[in-house]
């Protein structure tokens, strides 16, 4: 598979290489999780550099959280114009380019299907994206009782959805929690 050259303002189908609907639940938290982000950053980063940082992301980084067994990896660059090679690298770690979301960002996926195994979110560090990405994490992890309410949402667009929701169904939750600790 050849990944798409997009620049700025081109949005590729994320439907493009859409691959078959798992059933999709939400999983209790598993210690594993940070242990197979770590094994994973290290792979993505080298596979993308120039890298500034790398972050775990989404739920599966708070502790306790139940989550879609998804590892979200947030990798902050100072462009989104990608080194030459690092599309070939990223697929030869297994990883599928998702498009972009009509975001600025990049969307490199890996797995057999929904629910992705890992979803890395390459996006500019420093930029409104990465600090969104850490302030939601940081709200979940500062705050149990969020992050509670947080997995009785999910759960119950699952149940409401038929077990697929997606990033926009949140919107609810999270934009008030970004919008508040932006004007900390």
């Amino acid at each position: 598979m050849t990944f798409p050259r997009t620049g700025p303002g081109d949005h590729f189908s994320p439907l493009a290489n859409f691959r078959p609907l798992a059933s999709i639940e939400l999983s209790v938290y598993d210690p594993r999780w940070p242990l197979l982000y770590e094994a994973e950053v290290a792979r993505v980063t080298e596979a993308l550099a120039p890298v500034v940082a790398a972050e775990h992301v989404g739920s599966t980084s708070v502790l306790g959280l139940a989550a879609k067994p998804t590892i979200d990896i947030a990798v902050g660059v100072v462009s989104l114009d990608l080194a030459e090679g690092a599309w070939t690298r990223m697929e030869r770690l297994g990883y599928d380019y998702g498009g972009d979301h009509g975001r600025p960002q990049h969307v490199f996926r890996k797995g057999t299907s929904i629910p992705w195994r890992f979803l890395v979110h390459v996006v500019q560090h420093g930029g409104p994206m990465w600090l969104d990405f850490l302030r939601f994490r940081n709200h979940l992890r500062e705050n149990p009782a969020e992050a509670e309410r947080y997995a009785r949402l999910k759960a119950s667009l699952l149940a409401e959805r038929g077990g697929w929701y997606s990033g926009r169904d949140k919107e609810r939750f999270i934009r008030p929690v970004l919008d508040s600790r932006h004007t900390k």
